[in-house]
């Protein structure tokens, strides 16, 4: 199965990229082809917004030729299952993935429908801090048709110890993936 997986949090080693290595290093070994963007790290190869240099304000298209468009998109479109892994920041996700995922706006039609997907969410609180993370990601995946087939939510990957059995999650989701 070809697999894209993307992040977003620039923090190294955080939380969020510990469960995708694990998710990687699972999908891996059991013979999928997993291509990852960390976008959180990359994020100066790419646009998030152009503005016009003599209307201060006013958008202008989204440069033709970054990362996005010539790496990401056609691994995306050819991809059989998209894994989006985010840290929860003030309610939400990462604006590098938002950025990312906002996107796909340009794809929709070629992305719509026929792929799986998989969310990795960590950040420190309740369960119920990650409500609107969470729907946010049903709603996108709802939207694009794609098939949700799992998710860790590492709520409390402030401990160590936890982190360590959501991590053990993450690789154990991955590696049933084929």
């Amino acid at each position: 199965m070809k697999i894209v997986v993307l992040t977003g949090s620039p923090h190294h080693p955080g939380t969020s990229e510990q469960l995708a290595d694990a998710f990687v290093k699972g999908a891996s070994a059991a013979g999928n082809e997993v291509y990852r963007f960390d976008a959180g790290r990359r994020v100066n190869e790419f646009s998030m917004i152009k503005l016009a240099d003599n209307h201060l304000g006013q958008e202008m298209a989204i440069e033709p030729s970054d990362i996005i468009t010539k790496e990401v998109m056609p691994k995306l479109l050819d991809a059989d299952m998209v894994v989006l892994v985010s840290s929860l920041y003030y309610y939400g996700i990462n604006a590098a993935l938002k950025a990312v995922i906002d996107r796909f706006y340009n794809y929709n039609h070629k992305l719509h429908g026929n792929k799986k997907a998989v969310t990795l969410v960590s950040g420190y609180g309740q369960e119920d801090a990650f409500a609107s993370l969470n729907l946010y990601f049903d709603q996108l995946l709802n939207y694009m048709r794609w098939d949700k087939v799992g998710s860790v939510l590492a709520a409390d990957s402030w401990n160590e110890q936890k982190l360590a059995k959501h991590v053990e999650e993450a690789y154990d989701l991955g590696k049933s993936i084929r």
